[in-house]
């Protein structure tokens, strides 16, 4: 290996990478600004895998859990509830990070846990799940699925907290992550396999 002084800490060191790991959701769920804010969720679909964008909204290191929120209409729903191994990703092209975490989804729809995340979301927010039409609704003209009073402005409250009949929280259990680094003096990859009393670290080829 060529030497260099600019490699990070975490570079040849396995359980710096699994704090490493961590601290960027971290980061990740708290600023908008983070390259880890948004994160892709892939799942098994009727014909084919089925990926779409979503916020980073829960990481919870001690509990090994992660989560995002979502239509309980939307066909992601649909997929886990047909099969809950969800895949997720994360990429910081400045950093050239890449983290990809297997995990099992479950659905918080109109319970305790849901009660309390929707009582801390933003008007705007809650008016994303005021929309008629289930996400993904055929349309034969363009459509944000608000009715047309709506269109520029917020609906009155009573009006948004009806969306808490759409709203869901999905938070997956972590069950393995594998880190890419990628550098010049030459990649690293990890794994990390989650035991029920232990977590497995395995350096793997890039």
């Amino acid at each position: 290996m060529v030497e260099n002084n600019n490699l990070p800490d975490h570079y040849n060191d396995i359980d710096k990478i699994y704090d490493e790991i961590w601290s960027r959701l971290k980061i990740g769920k708290k600023d908008r600004n983070s390259e880890f804010h948004q994160c892709y969720v892939a799942s098994t679909g009727n014909e084919f895998p089925s990926v779409r964008t979503v916020v980073l909204r829960h990481v919870n290191k001690d509990q090994l859990t992660i989560g995002f929120h979502t239509d309980v209409r939307s066909n992601k729903i649909n997929d886990i509830n047909n099969n809950s191994n969800v895949t997720v990703l994360l990429y910081d092209h400045a950093a050239k990070i890449q983290v990809k975490i297997n995990g099992i989804a479950e659905i918080n729809h109109k319970n305790t846990n849901t009660e309390a995340i929707w009582s801390n979301i933003r008007d705007f927010s809650k008016k994303c799940y005021s929309v008629q039409y289930a996400p993904g609704t055929n349309s034969n003209e363009p459509t944000s699925g608000y009715p047309d009073q709506y269109e520029d402005t917020l609906p009155p409250p009573q009006e948004l907290e009806l969306g808490y009949e759409n709203f869901a929280h999905v938070s997956i259990a972590v069950k393995a992550i594998e880190w890419l680094y990628l550098h010049q003096n030459g990649h690293r990859r990890a794994k990390f396999t989650i035991n029920p009393e232990h977590i497995d670290r395995q350096w793997i080829a890039p």
